[in-house]
């Protein structure tokens, strides 16, 4: 892999993760799958600035999505980006 294209990825996933409502919903995600509709429910925010916010995580490659139905189902990516949470949540101070 390139370094440039190792740097591009750090910079997307930096950018994705600056932004407190995208820390929730990433922090939310660790616990487990959610929809829109849940993610709506426990960060507080509309239904368009979560979708808008997911599109971001997703762009990254922090969160990927599986049709459930109607109904889109969110999820961390991988094991990876669980221990990222955690170790975001370690650094602030968190469990």
């Amino acid at each position: 892999m390139d370094y440039r294209d190792v740097d591009d990825r750090l910079f997307d996933i930096g950018r994705a993760l600056g932004c407190r409502l995208r820390l929730a919903v990433l922090r939310t995600l660790a616990t487990g799958e959610a929809s829109v509709g849940e993610l709506v429910e426990r960060t507080g925010a509309t239904q368009s600035n979560v979708s808008n916010h997911l599109a971001i995580l997703r762009d990254a490659g922090l969160v990927a999505a599986d049709r459930d139905g109607r109904v889109m189902r969110y999820r961390l990516a991988s094991p990876k980006v669980r221990d990222l949470v955690r170790a975001l949540d370690t650094a602030a101070g968190g469990t």
